[in-house]
């Protein structure tokens, strides 16, 4: 199972309604990442060098698009919000823009493609102890480190991760 995308994830449910979930992983960042081809449509100049932008892999559909989650006091061109939730989704070039100029939210992750669920598949998945579940942490989502926010994650659970075991064996 550590090939699987979602071993050892975490991942922030943006939306989950009737239609099913969407959700972004917050711990997986790209290696080696083609910085230059995901921003050439912007029509502004940008230096990414000095923007020290991380791209995290958001999940794998849509690969091709880039996304900002973060804080939201920035309310441009939203894509998601909950209500009464801290957090939003953008994916407007703007917010790159904004953020640059310093105008941009307080906090912010770009993500590469999202994570995705059918109706009812994410309720299954629950039910069946395919994911631990808590309340959003602000610090966790937008760490520095990602290699630290799943020990970190289990911790905020009071799960030992020496201990952790994420499926049975078979008999």
């Amino acid at each position: 199972m550590e090939d699987n995308i979602f071993h050892q994830s975490i991942v922030y449910v943006v939306h989950h309604g009737d239609q099913g979930a969407v959700g972004f992983l917050v711990n997986r960042l790209v290696k080696n990442p083609p910085v230059n081809n995901l921003f050439k449509k912007a029509e502004f100049k940008l230096d990414l060098n000095l923007l020290n932008l991380k791209i995290h892999i958001g999940g794998p559909l849509e690969l091709e698009r880039g996304f900002f989650l973060h804080s939201a006091e920035y309310n441009k061109n939203l894509l998601f919000k909950l209500e009464n939730s801290e957090l939003a989704v953008s994916s407007n070039i703007e917010i790159l823009k904004d953020i640059t100029s310093g105008s941009g939210p307080k906090h912010s992750m770009f993500a590469i493609g999202y994570t995705g669920w059918g109706v009812g598949q994410l309720e299954f998945e629950i039910q069946n102890n395919l994911w631990l579940i808590s309340e959003p942490d602000y610090d966790l989502i937008f760490g520095n480190d990602p290699t630290t926010k799943w020990p970190n994650a289990l911790a905020k659970l009071n799960i030992d991760g020496i201990d952790f075991v994420p499926y049975l064996a078979s008999c």
